[in-house]
């Protein structure tokens, strides 16, 4: 099935999809999966194809549907989504739109782009409270991100894309390496004992006046 695709500038309720994997489907892919939805109550994804002739790529994207509401035949996606399936902003374009049934997550794994989040008293609910308002799954390499706090899924199972909704995740943290500071550089030496010192050297190659009267009979002497 194949339908034209829109960025999330194409919203005329206001609804924000912004950041997230979810989008907005026209009521044709209601009515064409309707008995497989109501098949499975935990949900579906939707897995939408782009075929770039120009480029020779085909790239593969997964979304949560959220509303049936979208115009007819046209899908409306996020701009992160849109980037990815390299399409460009000018042009009409369509994809293939098939269900997708993945399942639930029972462990994830996340790489810390920053240490911020473990300033929080509960990581672990943040966690699963900032992603359940805006994720209903997880691909493996997936950006996460809550708040102002950004996360990349390293390790996820049993599938590289899951299902984290009604889920009592085992969630892990891979906390950066943080190198130690390099050594300071030794002290420079006191600037007062480096003048003392040289008005000392100056003081021990000082003449006596004898010195000096023999240094002047010897200059005439060879005159």
């Amino acid at each position: 099935m194949k339908l034209k695709i829109l960025p999330e500038s194409f919203i005329t309720t206001g609804l924000n999809i912004s950041n997230s994997n979810n989008c907005l489907l026209c009521s044709t892919v209601l009515n064409k999966y309707k008995e497989k939805i109501l098949e499975t109550p935990e949900g579906c994804l939707f897995k939408i194809t782009f075929e770039n002739v120009i480029l020779e790529l085909k790239t593969i994207e997964y979304v949560n549907c959220i509303e049936f509401t979208a115009p007819k035949d046209t899908i409306i996606i996020p701009n992160s989504i849109y980037d990815n399936l390299f399409i460009d902003w000018d042009g009409e374009y369509y994809i293939d739109i098939d269900i997708f049934i993945p399942p639930q997550a029972t462990k994830v794994v996340f790489k810390i782009e920053n240490r911020e989040i473990f300033n929080k008293d509960d990581v672990k609910s943040f966690l699963e409270m900032g992603i359940d308002k805006k994720y209903k799954f997880l691909q493996l390499g997936q950006k996460v991100k809550i708040d102002t706090i950004g996360m990349v899924v390293k390790e996820l199972e049993p599938y590289e894309i899951c299902f984290i909704n009604n889920t009592d995740l085992e969630v892990e943290f891979d906390i950066p390496v943080i190198e130690p500071p390099p050594p300071a550089p030794p002290p420079l030496p006191p600037l007062k004992e480096t003048i003392v010192n040289s008005i000392v050297d100056n003081e021990e190659v000082r003449l006596t006046r004898h010195e000096l009267r023999q240094k002047r009979l010897d200059y005439y002497n060879k005159i």
